[in-house]
C-alpha cells in the first residue's frame, strides 16, 4: 500500500499567523524586539525550535520558561486556525485512491488530536504520530519506529511538509519529499533542500497522483 506521511502545522493546518503572533507576544513579555513581519518569522523559523528561539532573541537561559508559555498562548488562540486551502479535498483524493495517510508531527500528540477533531478529516488517517512533550524536537525516531512496525516500504512512501526539517526527516527515512510553500518557511529556503517544492496542496496532489 502506498503511504503519505503528512506534517500537520503549516502543511495541513494554516497556523503560521497565529504562531507568529504568539512569538511576538513572548518577545513583548520579555522586553525583546518584535519580529516585524510574517516573512521575517518564516526566514528564521527552523528545527529544533530552540535555534529559532535564539534567532528571535530568546536564548537558552529563557527557553525552558518561554516554551511552555508560548504553547499556552498558542493553544488559547489556535481555535481561529483553519485548514489550508484544498486540504480536505486533497486528503479525500488520496483516500479514494487507496493511499494510507499518517500524520507525522513534531507537535504533542494530545494537542494534535484536539486540533484535528475540529475538522471532519480524522477518518482519512490511519495513524496520528506525535511527540509526548511540547518542545518540537525531531520526529525522525517516531516515524522510523512506525515504518518498521508497519513494514512500510520507503519506495512506496512520500512525506509532505513545509520545512527543511521535513526534508531531513524524509531523507533519513528514505522516502520521497514534497515541500509546500506558504507554510512556516520561505520558498527560497525550501528550494535549498534539493527535493520537490509545490506551490500548494493541489500541486502536491498532482505530483503524486500523476506520477
Amino acid at each position: 500500500m502506498k503511504t503519505i506521511l503528512w506534517d500537520w502545522n503549516g502543511t495541513l493546518l494554516d497556523d503560521v499567523r497565529v504562531s507568529y503572533d504568539c512569538l511576538n507576544d513572548m518577545l513583548r513579555l520579555y522586553h525583546k524586539p518584535e519580529v516585524p513581519t510574517v516573512d521575517a518569522y518564516r526566514a528564521i523559523f527552523r528545527f529544533p525550535v530552540k535555534e529559532y528561539y535564539a534567532l528571535a532573541g530568546i536564548g537558552d537561559d529563557l527557553f525552558d520558561e518561554v516554551a511552555p508559555r508560548w504553547m499556552e498562548d498558542y493553544m488559547a488562540h489556535e481555535g481561529v486556525c483553519l485548514l489550508r486551502d484544498g486540504a480536505a479535498e486533497t486528503l479525500r483524493a488520496f483516500h479514494d485512491a487507496g493511499f494510507r495517510q499518517v500524520i507525522l508531527s513534531a507537535s504533542k500528540r494530545q494537542n494534535l488530536l484536539g486540533q484535528m477533531a475540529r475538522f471532519d478529516i480524522l477518518p482519512y488517517f490511519d495513524e496520528v504520530l506525535g511527540l509526548d512533550h511540547i518542545y518540537a524536537t525531531s520526529k525522525e525516531g517516531i516515524g522510523r519506529a512506525w515504518m518498521e512496525r508497519e513494514n512500510v516500504n520507503p519506495a512506496d512512501c512520500a512525506m509532505i511538509g513545509d520545512t527543511l526539517h521535513d526534508a531531513d526527516v524524509a531523507r533519513a527515512l528514505g522516502v520521497r519529499c514534497i515541500l509546500l510553500c506558504e507554510g512556516h518557511q520561505l520558498k527560497s529556503t525550501l528550494e535549498t533542500a534539493g527535493c520537490e517544492v509545490a506551490e500548494d496542496l493541489e500541486a502536491a496532489k498532482r505530483l503524486i497522483l500523476e506520477d
